[in-house]
């Protein structure tokens, strides 16, 4: 039996959206696929130990970080962020909650388009002023530099660094031990030869990208071990804020920035069927997870028990990645009932 995923992961290497891919399902915790094919350097042929750029879908990793921190007491969600974080009370950020960060509906802007340390950008979006006529938790718009301020709020009430944080309570607890929040320098020179470059994507796989600590996409790592934060969830977290977290807090709302209409948890896309950034046809309602620009995507579907991420080495446009998302989760599926069948 062919399988599904390999004709739709086949049919984007010749239609040229992307070079090579790789993708993991587990059902029940057990492994059900891991597929790897193409390239993901030139002459490079894609493995399942290729590590790969998660993108965006790093940032559920982020906020389940400040969740373990919520779970112990640390802050109330409803908390204003200016508790935790005196210098953000400026330029009308006074009403900002830290669910707002979390649901994307705080509006946050920053001055700054190049990469800084942690603490620059932190200096800057506490400065900077919200969204034109931005009222906090009324309008929702894709505020991927929230996370730098999600991180942030880890670091005021923990002590430790993000990325020290990340290490000890989520990859070390979920045995994620072969990714990086900020690879060291020393690893990645060690590594080179297994880390994926994105065609036509300059900074794709070079030393200053792989190892920033970028809390808002900057995890790196064969995409099965993405894969496993989704199985351990239960695990990082109690079943009350696992289901706070994956509960819906926004439902139907109009996303200003990806001009699409979402159902929002907390850091968490839930059970969508948008083309572009939900988990295809066959998803249950009770679905939640996250993508990563247009080459990667990560959930869990409880209902059926699945954990699902993929990675495509290749950059697509919107219109392509709404074609080639859904259907290859539509083909995980099915593959997966054909197994069983």
């Amino acid at each position: 039996m062919r399988s599904g995923i390999v004709g739709e992961i086949e049919r984007g290497i010749g239609a040229g959206w992307h070079a090579g891919a790789q993708v993991y399902a587990s059902v029940g915790g057990k492994p059900r696929v891991e597929v790897a094919l193409g390239e993901a350097q030139p002459g490079v042929p894609m493995t399942r130990e290729t590590i790969v750029e998660w993108a965006s879908a790093t940032k559920p990793i982020t906020c389940a970080a400040l969740a373990v921190l919520w779970e112990r007491g640390a802050f109330d969600i409803d908390d204003p962020v200016h508790h935790h974080l005196p210098e953000f009370a400026v330029a009308g950020k006074e009403r900002v909650t830290v669910k707002h960060l979390l649901t994307h509906t705080a509006g946050l802007t920053t001055s700054l388009t190049h990469q800084v340390p942690a603490a620059e950008l932190v200096a800057d979006v506490c400065a900077s002023p919200l969204r034109p006529d931005w009222v906090p938790g009324q309008r929702c718009g894709y505020n991927s530099i929230a996370m730098w301020i999600v991180a942030e709020l880890v670091v005021r009430l923990d002590g430790r660094p993000f990325d020290q944080f990340v290490r000890e309570e989520i990859f070390e607890v979920a045995g994620m031990d072969d990714c990086w929040l900020a690879m060291p320098p020393d690893a990645y020179e060690s590594n080179q030869a297994r880390i994926a470059r994105i065609p036509a994507i300059a900074r794709s796989g070079t030393a200053y990208w792989v190892t920033w600590r970028r809390p808002t996409g900057g995890i790196h790592g064969p995409i099965s071990q993405l894969g496993r934060f989704y199985e351990s969830l239960p695990r990082l977290l109690s079943p009350a804020t696992l289901r706070a977290m994956t509960s819906h807090h926004l439902t139907g709302v109009y996303d200003e920035v990806l001009d699409a209409r979402l159902d929002r948890g907390l850091g968490f896309v839930l059970g969508s069927g948008d083309p572009q950034y939900g988990f295809g046809d066959r998803a249950s309602l009770g679905t939640y997870g996250h993508g990563g620009q247009t080459w990667s995507t990560a959930f869990a579907d409880p209902a059926r028990d699945l954990v699902a991420a993929v990675y495509w080495n290749g950059a697509a446009t919107p219109a392509i990645h709404a074609d080639r998302l859904p259907r290859l989760l539509n083909a995980l599926y099915a593959d997966l009932a054909d197994f069983d069948g």
